[in-house]
């Protein structure tokens, strides 16, 4: 195999393993604040909150004032509940769950009374926070949608984005150390000993469900770390019906820098782009502005590399247009592969060819050098971006995992529900063009030596660009596995780099093609 080729293979292969390897090495953003507010959604409690005229029939036997003691007679609470004791609130889903499951296995779970308890620690917490008065306070207040004991999702059910348990129920997993240190799951560590002591050992959390419940929320937000934001608001998808905006805090570069080199050096100004801009085209981040931000941002993120790596961009452009002088060069020595001094001319010649152009055979180092670190910083700025994960493009999340959108048939396979169509047809652009992209130097290659009249053939030669297509297809098949695990967003991306490419293929071959044309008839190389 030539040294060239074997470098190119070489480099196409670390790209790709490094790049599965070290996708997840760029340090997530998230704060314990921002994983508290996205962990609410999924746990907002059993208990449910309305007006006094508004409790059930069926409850009304059942229900208390929530701060009648505060002269509150308007607010009720109630805990729905079925025969079997079920509970039957709308986002009681995750508890339900965890209690089927310890009672199949023969485990204690909490009491109802604890249940009842520690929402209603919860909503003090939320309350104080607030500042207002416990006094006045209206189911209106409270509950995070414009119903009570709803999922979001119902038709006419909007957010009411300023209700205390939506602004500050996070603080059932957040709080502070003896220290004054903020943690996750502070409060609710705090909360669960301080209700042992009122309720009795038997009444509260075991350590097993306590270990089973937050392995199932931190589950949940395990694989949210859209958290690089330089604006105050709400983002994301969370909660059971992934319909509820969350609070992030709200980074600056002092604090990427804190996180690693490659986060201060590229992720964070990456991300801050994508954010500044998502907001400039559409404020409301409805998914449009995204894409055009994306687009934008993709484009200058490849000027910039191509302006760091220009000279050895243009040695491998040149590489490739001195294929017709190479291809002659090659045939004069058909028997390179076997006698030892025709392949020591062959590579005299070669490389006085290259030298006479200025072509350096280990310039594409240097682009991999330079692309490798770009590639897994781009990748964590795009998982990390609040604003890509908020809102949805033709109704695709731009966070979410190309295999996951692509399977997502839970509406049906002939719906576009949660974008799947959107993301069948980006993966096929992406797919298309950078197999383009990839080929095309090859393709030109090939159509520029199909009218030379060639002396001999060399095996050595033929034996290297077969191996050269391998490598192109290799390096298609993995690039086509890996998208696999990107961020919809990391899909647009490389289309667009490769569409990129294509037209700086194109650009270059065409003016270096005409250039060495010139310059060989000029030096009588025929």
């Amino acid at each position: 195999m030539k040294k060239s080729t074997k470098a190119k293979f070489l480099g196409v292969m670390a790209l790709i393993v490094g790049g599965v390897l070290l996708s997840s090495c760029t340090a997530s953003f998230c704060t314990d604040l921002d994983r508290a507010n996205m962990a609410y959604p999924y746990d907002t409690g059993v208990t449910v909150y309305v007006n006094k005229d508004d409790v059930p029939t069926i409850y009304e036997d059942v229900a208390w004032p929530v701060y009648g003691e505060e002269g509150n007679d308007n607010l009720y609470a109630y805990i729905p509940v079925d025969s079997s004791g079920n509970f039957t609130a709308a986002n009681a889903t995750l508890i339900n769950g965890l209690i089927t499951s310890f009672e199949a296995q023969g485990l204690l779970t909490p009491s109802y009374d604890y249940f009842k308890a520690i929402d209603q620690l919860v909503l003090d917490a939320a309350v104080e926070a607030s500042g207002l008065d416990k006094a006045t306070l209206v189911a209106e207040d409270i509950n995070p949608w414009s119903e009570p004991n709803v999922l979001g999702n119902e038709n006419g059910i909007t957010a009411n984005e300023n209700s205390i348990l939506r602004q500050h129920g996070y603080l059932k997993f957040y709080g502070h150390d003896s220290n004054g240190n903020a943690l996750l799951w502070g409060n609710y560590d705090e909360w669960n000993e301080q209700l042992a002591l009122e309720l009795g050992a038997s009444n509260v959390p075991s350590f097993d469900w306590i270990n089973s419940y937050k392995t199932q929320i931190n589950n949940a937000i395990a694989t949210s770390t859209s958290c690089i934001t330089n604006i105050d608001g709400s983002f994301g998808h969370y909660g059971p019906q992934e319909n509820w905006e969350v609070p992030i805090e709200v980074k600056d570069w002092g604090y990427a820098w804190s996180k690693g080199f490659l986060e201060g050096l590229i992720v964070y100004p990456v991300a801050w782009l994508l954010d500044t801009l998502s907001v400039s085209f559409e404020p409301a981040l409805t998914g449009f502005g995204q894409i055009w931000a994306l687009i934008l941002v993709t484009i200058i993120v490849r000027i910039v590399v191509l302006g760091l790596t220009f000279k050895s961009t243009m040695d491998q452009q040149k590489m490739q247009a001195l294929q017709p002088q190479l291809a002659k060069i090659q045939a004069k020595y058909p028997n390179s592969d076997s006698n030892q001094a025709e392949k020591m001319r062959l590579g005299q010649e070669q490389l006085a060819l290259y030298k006479r152009n200025h072509v350096s055979m280990w310039s594409m180092i240097l682009i991999l050098v330079v692309q490798f670190p770009v590639f897994i910083a781009v990748w964590g700025a795009l998982q990390g971006s609040a604003a890509l994960a908020t809102g949805e493009f033709l109704n695709l999340s731009l966070s979410a995992r190309v295999s996951t959108a692509l399977l997502d048939f839970s509406e049906g396979w002939y719906v576009n529900a949660n974008g799947w169509w959107t993301m069948a047809v980006i993966f096929i652009l992406m797919v298309a063009l950078q197999i383009v992209s990839v080929l095309l130097p090859q393709w030109l290659n090939k159509r520029r030596t199909k009218n030379l009249t060639k002396t001999g053939t060399n095996p050595a030669a033929d034996r290297n660009a077969k191996m050269m297509k391998w490598v192109n297809i290799i390096m298609l098949a993995f690039t086509i596995l890996i998208s696999f695990s990107l961020p919809s967003a990391m899909a647009v991306y490389w289309a667009i780099g490769s569409l990129m490419s294509i037209a700086q293929t194109l650009f270059t071959q065409l003016y270096l093609s005409k250039h060495f044309m010139k310059k060989a008839q000029k030096k009588g190389f025929k």
